[in-house]
């Protein structure tokens, strides 16, 4: 990763010049994994983000606000209670490692001055945040880690704060030249010098390694046997190259890009085996961190609620499939009643025959072929009754085709209801999306809507301007979807929806003007874009006018019916089709 010691050694000295001294204002917690906490310092305000989100942990001033919640979790609580009012003492690294230590000056319960410390320990998915007093002892953890968790390593209140563990390596900053001689000597021939550089030196990340190994002119692939004493000799002076910059705190804050212009990394200074890629200079740390993070931050939090919607919804789908594959067997029975009748009016017309062994034997009227039929009878009534009981048989099976075929029709639209709402998901693109969605489900008794939930916002309806000028409005949830159909377009415009699959309302607003042949195939090939069939070849769009689009009564969101359109079939394709700004 690119935040490894040397970044973090970075982030530290700035966090120190900048935040030392500063009164704690307030501290919130965004997310289950992120702490805010505003810090006024020498007449500015700073926040201070540290967050350990296994896919993004770090520390460092940010510019960007958050969404709160209304009820703080009890570790922002906890904080609050102990840290508000306090001074920044001091903030640093330890050993070189990506774990940071804020020491707070506060007071105790008796009004003592006492320091207390927050320790960030930035290390992917095992990074916490601990709080601790100033001897050693855990208040409390973001994270709490048990015996269940880890028999190596526990963090939670009352115990003794313990640095993670991990192989024993040699601290950079106060590696000499025989000691790196000496780590060379003693290490297994065979490992790469890459992996030798980030295995056994902290803060040394694999990032930096191939930085090291450039500078040094070394294949990052050569074994550690293979080098003789002039090699040695360029890979000290590359790293130490490297570990003077930090030392003389000679930072330049860059983020790389690919050949795709995709966010490739970012580091403290220049990388030299990157220079061929395209970059971007930062003035501040903090800054370069909010671009970088926030987008990735962003869709890591929509791809969490979205990874569990969808198991909930998979679940919900997997349970009507059986639930209309059981109510399909039970019709087809249902349909096969006429045996129960004819058996009821066979015994009727043959009262006067004496069964045997519990059965009835007498002549099918019923067939052409006028073939003999046994009945089974049910020994305990006499035959009269046993008749009856065919009768009421078939009168259930009767009434019950009726009601299968209510209650299967019934489960498929639900089914089609959900297939929709997974590809809605799928095609989520901003937390506000997603939100709507919940919302929808919440309305329609999917999910259980909690008591402190706030309706959000509507996400902004995409929209896009045909070549003539007129607006193409997309529906990327069922509550867009209604809303663009019913709530915004006129029974002049056009509706356009892929035939036959999930996929988007598509409303071509026509303002009373005749649309061209090119603005048609423009509102079908976003339909089809905005459908379960974007990645295929060619998708057929059904499209009529609005005045043709009805809703039955009492069914689902974005559930529509028609009896007359016409349809083309498009590549599902939006370039060259402008937006709406």
């Amino acid at each position: 990763m690119s935040l490894d010691g040397i970044f973090l050694n970075s982030i530290v000295n700035s966090l120190h010049d900048n935040l030392t001294g500063g009164r704690v204002d307030k501290i919130h917690q965004p997310d289950k994994n992120e702490i805010v906490i505003s810090i006024r310092n020498r007449g500015e305000n700073f926040k201070l983000l540290i967050t350990v989100a296994s896919s993004s942990p770090r520390l460092h001033i940010t510019n960007i606000n958050r969404k709160n919640p209304e009820q703080p979790p009890m570790f922002c609580m906890l904080l609050r209670k102990h840290l508000l009012g306090s001074r920044v003492r001091d903030i640093k690294q330890i050993n070189f490692d990506r774990i940071a230590e804020i020491t707070f000056e506060t007071k105790d319960e008796l009004g003592r001055i006492v320091d207390k410390s927050l320790i960030i320990e930035i290390m992917g998915k095992h990074s916490n945040i601990i709080f601790v007093k100033e001897n050693g002892i855990i208040i409390d953890s973001l994270k709490r880690i048990t015996e269940n968790i880890s028999s190596v390593r526990q963090v939670y209140p009352g115990l003794t704060y313990t640095y993670p563990p991990g192989a024993e390596k040699l601290n950079p900053m106060n590696t000499t030249m025989k000691l790196f001689f000496d780590k060379i000597d003693s290490a297994n021939s065979g490992i790469y010098v890459y992996d030798f550089l980030y295995k056994n030196f902290t803060g040394i990340s694999p990032f930096i390694s191939r930085e090291i190994c450039y500078l040094a002119n070394l294949n990052e692939s050569t074994h550690l046997g293979e080098l003789n004493e002039l090699n040695m000799e360029k890979l000290w002076n590359a790293f130490d190259r490297i570990i003077n910059k930090v030392k003389s705190k000679d930072y330049l804050f860059k983020i790389y890009y690919d050949q795709d212009e995709n966010q490739y990394g970012f580091y403290c200074f220049d990388v030299e085996y990157l220079k061929s890629y395209k970059s971007k200079i930062f003035p501040e740390l903090g800054e370069l961190l909010d671009e970088y993070y926030w987008e990735l931050d962003r869709q890591n939090k929509i791809n969490q609620r979205v990874n569990s919607l969808i198991k909930s919804l998979n679940t919900k789908l997997e349970r009507n499939y059986k639930k209309v594959e059981k109510q399909r067997t039970e019709l087809l029975n249902a349909e096969n009643r006429e045996k129960y009748k004819i058996y009821g009016e066979l015994i009727l017309a043959n009262l006067h025959k004496t069964p045997e062994n519990n059965k009835l034997t007498a002549i099918n009227y019923y067939d052409p072929e006028m073939k003999e039929i046994t009945i089974p009878l049910d020994p305990r009534l006499n035959l009269s009754l046993n008749s009856q009981k065919y009768f009421k048989r078939y009168n259930k099976l009767k009434n019950a085709e009726e009601e299968l075929q209510k209650l299967i029709d019934s489960t498929l639209e639900e089914i089609s209801y959900l297939e929709n709402i997974l590809y809605s998901i799928e095609a989520c693109e901003s937390q506000e999306d997603l939100d709507d969605i919940y919302s929808e489900l919440m309305e329609s008794g999917f999910i259980k809507r909690k008591s402190n939930t706030k309706k959000s916002q509507p996400a902004k309806i995409t929209t896009y301007i045909s070549s003539g000028g007129h607006e193409i409005l997309v529906g990327k949830n069922n509550t867009q979807n209604d809303s663009i159909t019913f709530k915004i377009a006129k029974k002049e415009d056009y509706w356009f929806h892929a035939k036959g699959i999930p996929g988007s309302h598509v409303i071509i607003r026509t303002n009373g003007d005749e649309l061209t042949d090119e603005e048609f195939v423009e509102a079908a090939r976003i339909a089809a874009y905005y459908s379960k069939g974007r990645n295929s070849n060619t998708v057929e769009v059904d499209y009529t006018k609005k005045s043709n689009i009805k809703k039955p009564p009492n069914s689902k969101p974005g559930f529509v019916i028609y009896d007359s359109n016409f349809s083309m079939t498009v590549k599902p394709d939006i370039e060259g089709i402008k937006t709406k700004d």
